[in-house]
């Protein structure tokens, strides 16, 4: 098909492509509405709302290559009166920096994210590796959050907590359980769209939806059963886990939601309490031999504590 660049193409409008394009999402036909998106870049090359609107569609689909560079178009697109009508930012700086996230361009996504307004992230080709805070994150999103997406599915959705590195990437703190597929110091690419909030300390902080894995830990998860162990201890165990780089996590206080709490704000009202147990269940990350080299010691200066159990999962 050849450009017109009025909106013109072969007969067919600009506003005639739109209806089959949304008519496609409607439908759930992704195959059509990426047929329409690519005729609407044809038909009107030099609309900003055209090349965003390609741009979350290829985002949709995970393909981040055609995502970075329908918004890159977009982001020079951007005109005063679009930052009028989007309260001065430019939402395809924010797709763009997660697209070149999803590649690795981390010089791309350097300047995404200072396009969109966010400070202190320099120039650049090396990674963004920052201390943006700890943030959940829901792996194997359960709701799609665009027409026609691809959803990680690793196994179960699940909630976890991450050291969040760049606006758009994190890695896994705590140690998820094995049927979400994924384990402790995964690197997970996260949307921006808020879907629910965890309480941090005193803090309500925003749930964020995983779009990919960037990074696989392979580090190996186990479970470990243990009896007469106080608060206190656990901490020190901690304490000995964190400088060595392994995970820890306390499994036997988990809370599991139901989909509407998990997507909302879980709290006393609607409360999902953690299944009673005499034992502390832990969900520990590591080889074997560095976890024995942290909790052998442990256990020798705390003879009320008898680990009943320690178990690879995968």
């Amino acid at each position: 098909m050849t450009a017109q660049g009025d909106g013109t193409s072969n007969g067919r409008t600009a506003g005639t492509v739109w209806a089959e394009w949304k008519q496609a999402d409607e439908a759930g036909d992704a195959a059509a509405a990426s047929r329409a998106a690519a005729e609407m870049l044809e038909l009107v090359p030099g609309f900003f709302e055209i090349w965003f609107e390609a741009g979350m569609h290829s985002k949709a689909r995970a393909d981040w290559a055609e995502s970075a560079a329908r918004n890159q178009r977009a982001v020079e697109l951007f005109t005063p009166e679009n930052a009028a009508a989007f309260d001065g930012v430019n939402p395809a700086a924010w797709n763009l920096g997660i697209a070149a996230t999803a590649l690795g361009d981390w010089a791309t996504a350097r300047r995404a994210w200072t396009a969109y307004g966010i400070d202190g992230i320099d120039a650049g080709s090396e990674p963004i590796d920052l201390d943006f805070g700890s943030v959940p994150i829901r792996v194997n999103p359960d709701r799609p959050s665009l027409p026609h997406q691809v959803v990680p599915d690793f196994g179960d959705t699940e909630v976890v907590w991450c050291w969040r590195r760049s606006p758009a990437h994190a890695v896994i703190s705590n140690v998820p359980f094995p049927a979400s597929g994924h384990r402790f110091r995964d690197v997970v690419l996260h949307d921006g769209e808020p879907k629910g909030t965890r309480r941090y300390g005193e803090q309500e902080i925003s749930v964020f939806d995983e779009l990919a894995r960037l990074e696989s830990s392979d580090l190996p998860t186990w479970q470990a059963q243990l009896t007469g162990a106080t608060p206190g201890d656990l901490v020190t165990l901690a304490d000995t886990f964190g400088p060595a780089g392994l995970g820890l996590d306390d499994w036997s206080g988990v809370r599991l939601l139901c989909a509407d709490c998990s997507h909302g704000s879980p709290g006393s009202a609607h409360d999902h309490a953690p299944a009673a147990s005499d034992a502390t269940i832990l969900g520990l990350a590591g080889s074997e031999a560095d976890l024995r080299a942290c909790l052998d010691p442990w256990l020798a200066a705390r003879p009320h504590v008898v680990l009943a159990e320690l178990t690879f999962l995968w």
